[in-house]
């Protein structure tokens, strides 16, 4: 589509309006304009617009002389284009000025928008592109820019060689991936051409400029570099750690060979940027690295790679390069490393019986069920332990023991290594009671009247290192049990023993029956009780 016809202006003379442009104006807007590498004039307006006229103003003065101006303009239903470049006078210095457009949409008044500048300069430019080679590959990483830079001078509208010395800055961006980005700068010689030699580094795509700092000139768009491929080397590695279970923070010896394909088949591949890590690689992707080598003369590696946290395989490949296969050919090997863990709920007791209970649970997120648990025991401080009992944990990872325990001991719980947890040891408690013992206990008379009296009397001791002594001051509890029945009956709960270990107390006998006593439980000594006496009450 097309606007009106061109209105070309001599020095001085000013062409008069369209006869069929509006005459009252909108309020100026805004005006988004840019001066086209060939001298042409680009407005951003609506396709649909019926008429549009651009002037190139001599400055932003009220009244300012209008240097050329036209109507002829072409949409491509984005943009209007001016037709031709605009002609200023002869001797108009090199500058950027003033832009007015008119234009008016259906159903509306014709709209001024101001505040672009067409750029009367000489344009300079890129051109001719091309690569010494058509790929870069592993073994011959570097190619050769080569170019030609014009210039169009808006007097004359001839585009002509730039003057030698001109600079060309150049910028690779890496398709791999990455964002890294190439840089480099090339000078033209007298004829206007330059070469530079670059290291790509692999796939890139590119621009080049012109250089106008602090000189008149206006830089042509960029232009694109050409394509240049990579030459993708082929290889194949293998691998095998020397370890199948290690400790995280320790290291396992991963040793292997690589080799690379020649046009005589495959070869050992010196030099070879050899890499472990815990995940599978694949193109670009940024991996944790176990540890790392160059190869050998021969393609041989060998290295330490130090695992810190679970994996169930050790991936070895050559670290990321564009020049290799993008699905990183590996060896995959199997190892397993055991995580710390904590104990939970961790608790151990000791009842008046001699029952000891252990029961806890492990803290991990990689606790699998049925893990190996022991319940441990030490008679010396803990210098060395002998196994109490042993199990798996739950599916909950909790356990429980109990067995009959010592009457001074230290006690923990222990988780043998496994493929998921480290060996570990809780925290050790020390559990004991005092023994205890009547070592007398008697009844007079042996046949008492029912509902008569009759003394109950004997000695407690506990045991002090080893010799049994006198237990004063505690509590004891006497028991009836009327013959021919099953049940025992409680008499008192508060026979106390005398500083000698000695009780005595005035009973009732309520009729045949079997008489006993027992120890009250106190929370340090063990659980100790009478043989049964049996009274004939008359």
């Amino acid at each position: 589509m097309r606007a009106a016809a061109v209105f070309a202006l001599s020095a001085g003379v000013i062409a008069p309006a369209v006869v069929h442009a509006p005459a009252a104006h909108a309020d100026a807007t805004a005006l988004s304009g840019k001066t086209l590498d060939d001298g042409r004039y680009r407005v951003t307006l609506p396709a649909n617009a019926l008429w549009i006229k651009v002037s190139v103003l001599a400055s932003t003065a009220p009244g300012a002389a209008v240097l050329a101006s036209t109507e002829a303009l072409t949409t491509d239903n984005t943009n209007w284009d001016t037709d031709a470049p605009f002609a200023l006078p002869q001797g108009t210095a090199f500058a950027d000025y003033p832009v007015r457009v008119e234009y008016r949409l259906p159903g509306g008044t014709t709209t001024k928008a101001t505040g672009a500048t067409y750029s009367y300069r000489p344009h300079v430019g890129v051109t001719d592109l091309s690569w010494n080679r058509r790929s870069t590959s592993y073994d011959q990483r570097q190619a050769v820019l080569s170019g030609r830079t014009t210039s169009w001078d808006p007097a004359t509208g001839a585009r002509t060689t730039a003057p030698g010395g001109t600079k060309v800055a150049i910028t690779l961006n890496a398709l791999d991936g990455t964002s890294r980005v190439v840089n480099a700068t090339a000078t033209t010689l007298a004829d206007g051409t330059f070469s530079v030699t670059m290291t790509p580094g692999g796939w890139v795509s590119g621009t080049a400029t012109v250089v106008t700092a602090g000189t008149v000139n206006d830089p042509d768009d960029a232009a694109h570099l050409p394509s240049l491929g990579v030459e993708k080397l082929l290889y194949r590695i293998s691998a095998d750690v020397n370890k199948y279970r290690v400790l995280a923070g320790t290291d396992v010896r991963v040793s292997g060979h690589v080799e690379r394909y020649t046009p005589t088949g495959w070869k050992p591949f010196p030099g070879a940027p050899v890499v472990a890590t815990g995940t599978q690689p694949y193109g670009s992707t940024t991996t944790t690295t176990l540890g790392s080598a160059t190869s050998s003369a021969t393609g041989t590696f060998s290295f330490n790679a130090r695992a810190q946290y679970s994996t169930d395989f050790v991936y070895t490949a050559l670290r990321y390069s564009p020049y290799f296969d993008d699905s990183r050919p590996y060896a995959k090997s199997d190892i397993v490393v055991p995580q710390q863990f904590s104990y939970s709920g961790h608790t151990i007791t000791l009842d008046e019986y001699g029952e000891l209970t252990a029961t806890g649970g492990f803290g991990s997120a990689y606790c699998r069920n049925g893990q190996p648990v022991q319940l441990q025991v030490s008679f010396d401080a803990g210098s060395t332990w002998r196994v109490m009992r042993s199990g798996m944990t739950d599916s909950g990872c909790s356990y429980r023991f109990t067995t009959q325990g010592y009457e001074s001991a230290l006690y923990r719980i222990y988780h043998p290594e496994t493929n998921e947890l480290v060996a570990k040891g809780s925290t050790s408690l020390k559990r004991g009671r005092t023994p205890t013992r009547f070592s007398a206990f008697t009844i007079s008379p042996t046949r008492p009247t029912v509902n008569g009296k009759m003394t109950v009397s004997g000695t407690v001791q506990r045991k002090v290192g080893g010799i049994w002594k006198p237990l004063a001051g505690t509590k004891l509890t006497l028991l009836f049990k009327p013959r021919n029945e099953s049940t025992w009956y409680w008499v008192t709960k508060s026979v106390t023993t005398d500083s000698s270990g000695r009780f005595n107390y005035r009973a009732t006998a309520y009729g045949d029956g079997s008489w006993a006593m027992y120890l009250n439980s106190t929370g340090t000594y063990f659980y100790s009780d009478t043989k049964a006496i049996y009274i004939d009450a008359r």
